[in-house]
C-alpha cells in the first residue's frame, strides 16, 4: 500500500481563505431593518388614524365639469379636482365635490351633512360650526344621498357619524387639519 504524503499546510489554508461573514450578515441586517421598520411604523401608524383610510386616487387638476374617473369613496377622499379651492366656511347648497376634494389636498377637513330641508340644514350647520369652532381650514357643506347624518373627510380618510360626536369629531379634524398633500 502507497503511502499518500500529506500536503503541506492544507488545513491552515482553509482556514486563512475562510472569510469571516458575520460583518456582512450584521451590515444586511442593519440596512433591511432601516428600509422595513419606517414601512412597518407607517403601516401601524396609518392603521391607528380616526375613520376608514382610501387609497389615493391622485391629484390631477381638471375643468369643473370635466369627465373623470369615479371616485373610490362617498363623499371622496383624493382624486381628480379643480384648481380652485372652494371658500373656507360653511355652505347650504351642495358644492362640487371636484372643488372640494382640493381642499383637502391643501390640508382641509370636509365636514358634510345629510341635505335635507332649510331648517334641518341650518340645525346641521350649526351642530357641525360648534365642532369645527378654531380650526382654520373646514368646510361645511350639505351632501344629498348620504348613508348616514354626518360624514367627515381628509386626504385618503373618512369617518361616518350618526349623531353630532363632539369628541370624535375633533378628533378627525385634529389628525387630518393643515395636513399639505401636494407632491413635493
Amino acid at each position: 500500500m502507497a503511502k499518500t504524503k500529506p500536503r503541506a499546510g492544507r488545513g491552515r489554508s482553509r482556514r486563512r481563505n475562510r472569510k469571516n461573514n458575520l460583518p456582512w450578515i450584521v451590515g444586511i441586517t442593519g440596512v433591511a431593518a432601516l428600509i422595513v421598520l419606517p414601512i412597518v411604523v407607517n403601516a401601524v401608524r396609518w392603521a391607528n388614524l380616526p375613520g376608514e383610510g382610501f387609497r389615493s386616487q391622485g391629484n390631477l387638476h381638471i375643468a369643473l365639469g370635466t369627465e373623470h374617473v369615479p371616485y373610490n369613496s362617498d363623499p371622496p377622499t383624493s382624486g381628480p379636482h379643480t384648481p380652485n379651492l372652494a371658500n373656507w366656511g360653511s355652505y347650504y347648497e351642495i358644492q362640487p365635490d371636484e372643488r372640494l376634494v382640493h381642499n383637502m389636498e391643501d390640508g382641509g377637513v370636509i365636514l358634510w351633512y345629510r341635505h335635507g330641508t332649510p331648517e334641518e340644514n341650518e340645525a346641521h350647520v350649526e351642530a357641525l360650526e360648534e365642532v369645527a369652532r378654531g380650526y382654520r381650514r373646514v368646510v361645511i357643506a350639505p351632501r344629498e344621498e348620504m348613508p348616514t347624518t354626518y360624514a367627515l373627510t381628509a386626504w385618503q380618510r373618512l369617518q361616518r357619524f350618526d349623531e353630532i360626536d363632539p369628541d370624535g369629531m375633533r378628533e378627525f379634524i385634529e389628525a387630518f387639519e393643515g395636513i399639505d398633500h401636494h407632491p413635493r
